[in-house]
């Protein structure tokens, strides 16, 4: 695990502030409504891109900022997080 903080060093701070809060929300989400346990990464993977890619969005749109933690907004982050992952539980992915 030598290469993790190499690798780190090499994303923007947002990105990977993005990603964890991604795999939180789909793992809360998860937890909520989720079927066995072998989905799992599953929904953290589907939050993680989620989350980035609504923090892209939010970030070229200029939506409003309620809840941030420096360069991110938290609040579209996890909505577009749990939206996706919801999304795909309704449509049983």
């Amino acid at each position: 695990m030598i290469w993790l903080p190499a690798l780190l060093a090499l994303l923007p701070p947002w990105l990977v502030l993005a990603s964890l809060l991604g795999v939180i929300n789909g793992a809360a989400c998860f937890m909520l409504v989720g079927r066995d346990v072998s989905r799992l990464a599953w929904y953290a993977l589907l939050g993680l891109l989620a989350a980035s890619l609504g923090q892209v969005v939010a970030a070229a749109v200029q939506v409003p900022r309620p809840l941030q933690i420096g360069d991110v907004n938290v609040m579209v982050t996890s909505l577009g997080a749990c939206g996706v992952v919801l999304a795909a539980r309704v449509c049983r992915l």
